[in-house]
């Protein structure tokens, strides 16, 4: 299973070295609260549903993480993104030049590029319902009771596409009485979220309802010197409304409605280096590499940046007297974004693109559940109608003299290419899945599960050039017409073997298979390049996994888990430069898409708890991955090697010191001070050294007030307290013959002060 002939680094010294360092941060504070107190009671149990049926965390045999609204609170998590240092191998973070589409990793697996046709390689979901898209995914945290984090592959229960591993947003139970909660914040860059939530019952023991709304608003981090507008400005509103019929005790009859709406800026970025051809239009220097992460000059009229999505979803539940229950699963989602990028962020229309998605799914699943003393599991039917598409529009300005050997500004005639990449793509997938549990013995268990799957996609792409910048006039330059369908399909497996040591620890082993959609290249130039109208394969990931989850003593939890995974036919967009006038230089770029090769991706995987006593907790996790190509093909090269993993840190940590200090009659006063450290990255597969990003470390702390009766909450946040410059990804356009390279930035050290009422 390992590869005794790769060289394995010092992990254990390097993970030894980090527990030290985010120990010692916090022993200062720590030793006397851990001297003054009692011994905590036994730590609390958390139940989820990751195998589709509740189960505590602990008797759960794979790697599993999960935080409940009361940890978010605490953790200041208030969007998916916040996740990243609370869950060990996952990697979270807006794509690109966007607010609210999600990029998601976890193990080394995942897809940055959010086009259309392009898949996920992690599932985020809804409750039981998949997003098949990315746009808007980036969820605020609404209405929530818990996130639960699935790593490893979760083709069995889960399906196509969670080939790295699955994000779960489970919403707050509706409750049987009258129950109201208010949220309000006020912070850094004049932010301003209000949130508020209601459930009732509607007819007493039958029909009860619930809705939340939230309005996510800040000012801009950076503006756009050239026009003095707002840019990484946040302006996103959400709702959920849901209604339940409970007929009798068996049956209940959900239907559920969210929507998102974000209408903020586009995204500041740092210019990496000068750009040469603007001087083609000015006469003048060139702006230089800017010195500020947030502020552009963009000239581009075009500055949306706005994403619509929403979904409707009806659930029937059963419960029968004895072994059995059943669940329906019905819903619709859509979404539509308008987008634009001005890639030289200067004033000139050197690289500029806009572009309009949109996305519809009609999903339907049935799931059978059974239980008996010795058997339980799920098994069932999946089927997913979904259709994405639309229409992106280049607007490139290139020089049509050399650049002038003395180096002297100059203004010099450029050619305006006008080219749009159209299309949709119409996926259809069906999935057979079931997964049991058999206990061999009182304290070993066998878990056998498979999901077959069948997917078949049809692909419509019209990329042509236009004559003018309103795209009302084609120029006869077509680069891609073509309409093709695939099949494919595929099993994947999941075996693993449970043996409960005692009442307190669980080993286990499994392996497990996924696999990632294959589809088509919908920014194809056949002409350029033929093969890129063909269908690309789909990934397949195989992982075998051994793991513990250890309670210790009644105040010390240690879950950790070591995998090995083999990651075949890897899917990678790539930046190319094309020659579109026939004068043998590249004078625009599409992004290729392919199949490079093969990879194997290791690891180990920690999360600790020590509860001590009940005034003091520390907690964290470590993720140490080992990720490398066996092969890599580029122009029909191996080229391995050379190249590394994106989104890949190969040591990441958290340590998480908690303090709640009784404040006598008053109420309680809570506190956290965490450190996460993420070691080096590529977020980009081109490798740019100016887009790579060096290990660094981010301070979070929070403060929260809790008086007696728990009837509201005051909490103080603070998060990236030095002020970190930290890079999540970017654009290097140099290898398509155009002098641009892009740096987008997390955000800022914020302090923001949160009010949360129950009544």
């Amino acid at each position: 299973m390992f590869d005794n002939n790769k060289v394995v680094p010092d992990f254990p010294k390097k993970l030894l070295h980090a527990a030290v360092a985010g120990l010692g941060s916090l022993a200062a504070v720590a030793v006397p609260q851990i001297h003054a107190q009692e011994s905590a009671s036994a730590m609390e149990e958390v139940v989820v549903s990751a195998r589709r049926r509740e189960e505590s965390l602990q008797e759960v045999p794979q790697a599993v993480s999960a935080l409940s609204g009361e940890d978010m609170l605490i953790a200041g998590v208030s969007n998916l993104a916040d996740l990243q240092s609370q869950a060990p191998g996952l990697t979270v973070y807006a794509a690109r030049a966007t607010t609210s589409t999600a990029t998601a990793y976890i193990r080394g697996v995942g897809q940055s590029d959010p086009l259309w046709g392009v898949e996920p390689g992690v599932g985020i979901y809804v409750d039981d319902v998949y997003l098949a898209r990315p746009q808007g995914a980036l969820l605020e945290m609404l209405d929530v009771e818990r996130v639960e984090i699935l790593r490893g592959p979760q083709g069995s229960l889960y399906g196509r596409n969670t080939i790295g591993g699955a994000i779960k947003y489970v919403s707050r139970p509706i409750a049987e009485e009258t129950e109201v909660s208010l949220s309000a914040a006020l912070g850094s860059y004049s932010q301003r979220d209000i949130k508020a939530s209601v459930s009732t019952p509607l007819v007493e023991d039958r029909l009860f309802a619930s809705f939340a709304a939230g309005s996510f608003t800040r000012d801009g981090l950076g503006e756009n010197l050239l026009t003095g507008a707002e840019v990484s400005d946040k302006q996103l509103y959400a709702g959920r409304a849901a209604i339940e019929w409970r007929p009798s005790d068996r049956w209940a009859v959900n239907l559920a409605h969210d929507a998102v709406y974000d209408r903020s800026a586009v995204r500041g970025a740092q210019r990496m280096i000068a750009n040469g051809i603007e001087s083609f239009y000015s006469g003048s220097a060139p702006l230089p590499a800017s010195d500020d992460r947030y502020d552009v000059h963009n000239g581009f009229d075009n500055q949306d940046n706005d994403s619509d999505n929403s979904g409707t979803a009806l659930t029937v539940s059963w419960k029968g007297d004895g072994n059995w229950g059943f669940k329906s699963i019905t819903a619709f989602r859509e979404g539509e974004t308008d987008g634009a990028i001005d890639f030289d962020m200067g004033p000139y229309p050197i690289a500029d693109v806009d572009a309009v998605y949109f996305d519809d799914q009609l999903s339907q699943e049935f799931q059978w559940q059974y239980t008996s003393d010795r058997l339980s599991g799920v098994f069932g039917l999946y089927l997913l109608d979904a259709t994405a598409g639309g229409v992106v529009r280049n607007r490139f300005g290139v020089p049509t003299v050399a650049i002038n050997p003395a180096l002297v500004p100059i203004v010099g005639p450029t050619l305006a290419i006008y080219g749009e990449s159209g299309g949709e793509v119409q996926t259809d997938a069906l999935a057979l899945f079931g997964d049991m549990t058999y206990s061999l013995t009182d304290s070993t268990a066998l878990s056998v599960g498979g999901r077959f799957n069948r997917e078949e996609k049809n692909a419509v792409v019209l990329n042509r050039g236009f004559a003018d910048a309103d795209f009302t006039t084609p120029n006869g330059q077509v680069t891609a017409d073509f309409d093709e369908s695939e099949r494919w399909t595929d099993f994947s497996p999941r075996i693993s073997l449970d043996h409960q040591l005692n009442g307190d620890t669980l080993i286990y082993a499994s392996y497990s298979e996924g696999f990632k959609s294959g589809g088509y290249n919908v920014r194809a130039n056949t002409v350029q390049v033929p093969d890129s109208r063909n269908a690309y394969r789909p990934e397949t990931v195989a992982s075998y996994e051994l793991g513990i989850k250890a309670d210790l003593t009644q105040s010390l939890r240690v879950n950790a888990a070591l995998f090995h995974s083999d990651y075949e036919d890897i899917q990678l967009s790539i930046f190319t430069g094309v020659d579109t006038n026939g004068d043998g230089n590249p004078d625009s770029f599409f992004g290729d898409f392919t199949n490079a090769g093969a990879g194997v991706i290791r690891g180990l995987e920690l999360e600790a708890l020590w509860a001590p006593s009940d005034y003091f907790t520390l907690s964290g996790n470590a993720t140490w991955l080992d990720a490398y190509y066996e092969e890599y093909i580029s122009g029909g090269v191996n080229v391995a090697d050379e190249q590394e993993f994106t989104n890949t840190p190969e040591l990441a940590y958290t340590v998480n010191g908690d303090f709640s200090l009784p404040l006598a009659d008053l109420g309680r006063l809570d506190a956290r001070l965490s450190y996460s450290y993420r070691d080096d990255v590529h977020p980009t597969t081109d490798l740019s050294e100016y887009i790579f990003q060096e290990a660094y470390g981010l301070w979070n702390a929070a403060l929260v007030f809790t008086p007696p009766g728990e009837s509201w909450r005051l909490a103080l946040e603070g998060r990236n307290l030095t002020d970190e410059e930290y890079r999540t990804t970017g654009y290097d356009l140099r290898g398509s013959n155009f002098p641009i390279v892009s740096g987008y930035y997390g955000d800022p050290r914020v302090w923001a002060l949160r009010l949360n009422m129950d009544f």
